[in-house]
């Protein structure tokens, strides 16, 4: 069996979350409009946020459980990705009425919203970069 190396793993990981992280905060831009009542629908259903939550904390554990260190940045943000993907999975499931209540204040002030479209993005262009650069 090969050795891990943790180098790998994080360009590996890199190379599937920023691009996610780029057409998400794409989407969401292109949305800005229609949010509110998307989200706000989405959240009244209860058993699409359970598997909204059930999708999200699968994930959220594959990432923490592949991807376990802190050596680089790029390394850390990883890892906190999989850290928030797994605690927001979990919440969706045991306490949709407060991820309802988060996401309802988010949405409906579009500054707040397009400061976290603009995060996402920042940081799905340098995921991509530090996942898809030529190795030195």
């Amino acid at each position: 069996m090969p050795d891990y190396d943790p180098t790998v793993r994080t360009r590996t990981l890199a190379r599937i979350v920023g691009p996610y992280l780029l057409i998400v905060a794409l989407a969401l831009y292109l949305r800005l409009a229609t949010l509110a009542t998307f989200f706000t629908s989405f959240m009244q259903d209860e058993g699409l946020v359970f598997v909204a939550g059930a999708f999200t904390l699968m994930i959220g554990l594959t990432v923490l459980v592949a991807h376990h260190h802190w050596s680089s940045i790029s390394a850390g943000v990883i890892s906190l990705i999989g850290i928030l993907a797994t605690v927001k999975g979990a919440a969706l499931i045991i306490a949709p009425q407060f991820g309802s209540q988060l996401t309802a204040d988010i949405v409906e002030t579009q500054t707040i919203m397009l400061g976290a479209i603009a995060f996402e993005a920042i940081m799905g262009l340098w995921l991509t970069f530090v996942g898809w650069r030529p190795r030195s």
